[in-house]
């Protein structure tokens, strides 16, 4: 069961399947487990028992030059997950060959590296960069980033615009800064109230049953099941 609709922008209301790369939202993996499937429903592949099967996968998929793995072993390095040291410079070295295949996911991550200086030297343009070239790609978190990188700057018209892009995609940090600005006198009372509109819409088209029941029992339970 694979409900097509557009994936929750809560990085913990959906999962990747090592095997294939696939997301997969936890409404999905829930009806699943409801009938009794603990396969990956998109290649059928048993799901692994361990980080280190887990990470086997992933090398795998990035051996094969798949840019979602290479972005996804990236994490791992950046974060120190499944038995891996924190490797910062490895993390790079990696988000760079995904950014460069495409991977929208990765120019965020460099994006916030550069602005945060962490492993690198902070450039906040290299970071603009980053974050735009994954806005331009539907990256709503680094659209956000535009925003607020534009609205410390000053640039509050384009940070607005930005941040209408961003609320009317689900982001609720946008949302609260286009209400701030509105009580600012920075964004008018329109502004506000489309913003509202667009968000309220975006989560209707993300939701549905499965995915609230989902959300309501918490991913580790449905782990379990």
């Amino acid at each position: 069961p694979i409900c097509q609709l557009p994936l929750p922008l809560g990085v913990h209301q959906s999962m990747f399947n090592p095997c294939c790369m696939k997301r997969l939202c936890n409404g999905c993996i829930l009806a699943a487990r409801k009938r009794g499937m603990r396969d990956c429903p998109f290649c059928r592949t048993p799901t692994p028992k361990t980080d280190s099967k887990i990470l086997a996968m992933i090398r795998k998929r990035e051996d094969a030059g798949d840019p979602v793995a290479i972005w996804h072993l990236g994490v791992k390095y950046d974060v120190g997950l499944y038995g891996l040291e924190k490797d910062v410079t490895r993390a790079i070295e990696l988000y760079d060959r995904a950014a460069e295949l495409g991977v929208k996911e990765a120019h965020c991550n460099l994006g916030v590296l550069y602005a945060k200086g962490a492993g690198v030297e902070k450039d906040m343009a290299k970071a603009f960069r980053h974050f735009e070239a994954a806005a331009m790609c539907g990256h709503v978190p680094a659209r956000y980033n535009l925003g607020y990188i534009e609205g410390k700057a000053g640039n509050h018209v384009i940070a607005l615009q930005h941040m209408m892009i961003a609320v009317k995609l689900g982001n609720e940090d946008s949302l609260n800064t286009v209400k701030r600005m509105f009580m600012a006198g920075l964004a008018t009372k329109d502004d506000y109230a489309g913003a509202l509109r667009g968000y309220q819409n975006a989560i209707k088209e993300m939701s549905s049953p499965d995915r609230a029941e989902a959300k309501a029992l918490g991913f580790g339970v449905i782990q379990l099941m």
